[in-house]
Formats: C-alpha cells, structure tokens, sequence
C-alpha cells in the first residue's frame, strides 16, 4: 500500500509465500539444489519448500510441447529397478500380479515412451507397456498425420504408415544407429535424451515409482528450455505458478 507501507502478501497457489519468496525458492530449485539446502539458503520451512517443490513438478509435467510435425523421432526406454535386484519373494509376487513387461527381456521396470521433434522439443509419459495399443494412440494424438516417424524395428511402430505417417525404421538390433541411404533417418536424439534422464535419475539415489512421474516431466521440462537462461526459466515457472489452480 503507497499510503500506510503496509506490503500485502497474496496467497500464491495457496501457499503463505511473498512472490520475492517464490522467487528465491524457484531460483534454488532452477539450480538443482536439494529440498534442505533451499530451506537453509531461503529461511523457508522445510515443509513449505518440499510442498512447492512438489508443486513446481506437477506444473512442469503440465507445461508440455503442443502438436508435433515434420521429422520425429519415436522410443521407448525402462526405469527403475532391475531384476537382478529383487529377491525372489518379490519376483514372484510381481509375476502373480501381472506386473512384469511383456518386453525389455523380462524386466520389472517401469515402461517410458517419449516423442521428439527435430526442432528439439520432447514429450514423454510412462506407459502400461509398450505395444501397439500403448503407444499407437499417444502417436496419433502428438504427431499430425502426414509427418515422418523414425522409430527402431520394434512390432509396435509397424501400423504407423497405415495411420497416414511416413515411417522410417533403423535396426538397432544390427547395431545401425544411422539409416545407411539416409542419415536423417534416426533416433540419435531420443537416445541422447535418455542418457541425460538416466543419469539425472540415477543422481537422485533412487525415487519412489509412486513419484516417478513428477521427476520424468521435470527433467522432460529442463531438458525443452535448456536453451532459456536460469533467469528465464525462473520467470516461466514463476508465472505457472501464479496461474496454477488445482
């Protein structure tokens, strides 16, 4: 208020945080540090940070790439724990419940299907499983029909030119990474961007699959405005927030 000084502090997606708060905390949390050290470099509650934290993870897996055209690439990875890892009582309980994937040699871990445009944007979200009826219908609605697709061989992409898209294939099985009559024919870049989640995953120490999800579309979100300054960043995800109403 210019009359009495008095500063008002609007409740922001309703948390007891001044926008200046908001800003420092989000700063912190562009930088990748942990929940404890922002609540020690803000003055901020612990359990405060770790909500908005939480929050700012929701608002990035919502904050998404539109339609895809042109030249995309399609792919599928596994996160999470391996086999070798579970003891035998959780095997087979795992089995009984229906809860090994149908592919990856008999791995438990946890299917991701992600899509990337050549103009580097990326869209991924986990999936039940990897087949045609798990991944055929995201395709349809991400990529407008008429588009190139590159994908590997797998039995899953061979409806793709019969839904109007033109299908390239490389055969990763042979070790081609690069289809050999033409080098725009390819999935390097889909490749590049599981390394990068794996390795930021792997950094975590071990996430909960329950969380899974937040943490693919924060790094999904990193990883589309990496070309954007931290200052940049900080302002975008500062207006999501401001417009958030969930």
């Amino acid at each position: 208020c210019k009359k009495c000084g008095y500063e008002f502090n609007p409740r922001i997606a309703n948390f007891n945080l001044t926008r200046q708060e908001w800003k420092k905390l989000i700063f912190w949390f562009v930088l990748e540090q942990p929940i404890r050290e922002i609540e020690k470099l803000t003055g901020i509650s612990h359990y405060s940070v770790e909500k908005a934290v939480k929050l700012l993870r929701l608002i990035m897996t919502m904050d998404v790439p539109g339609i895809f055209s042109g030249t995309v690439e399609v792919d599928e990875t596994y996160l999470g724990g391996q086999k070798k890892n579970k003891t035998k009582k959780q095997l087979i309980k795992e089995k009984l419940e229906g809860k090994e994937s149908k592919r990856g040699f008999g791995t438990t871990k946890q299917p991701v299907f992600g899509i990337l445009a050549r103009n580097g944007k990326i869209f991924a979200e986990l999936v039940d499983d990897t087949e045609a009826e798990d991944l055929i219908p995201i395709i349809t609605k991400k990529v407008t029909t008429g588009s190139k697709i590159c994908s590997d061989t797998a039995k899953a992409y061979t409806g793709l030119a019969a839904k109007g898209y033109v299908h390239r294939t490389v055969e990763h099985g042979e070790k081609e990474y690069v289809d050999k009559e033409n080098k725009n024919n390819h999935i390097n870049g889909l490749e590049g961007f599981w390394g990068y989640l794996k390795r930021k995953l792997a950094a975590k120490g071990g996430i909960q699959r329950k969380y899974l999800h937040l943490f693919l579309g924060e790094y999904v979100w990193r990883y589309n405005y990496r070309e954007l300054s931290k200052e940049k960043q900080v302002d975008r995800l500062l207006n999501l927030v401001i417009n958030f109403s969930g």
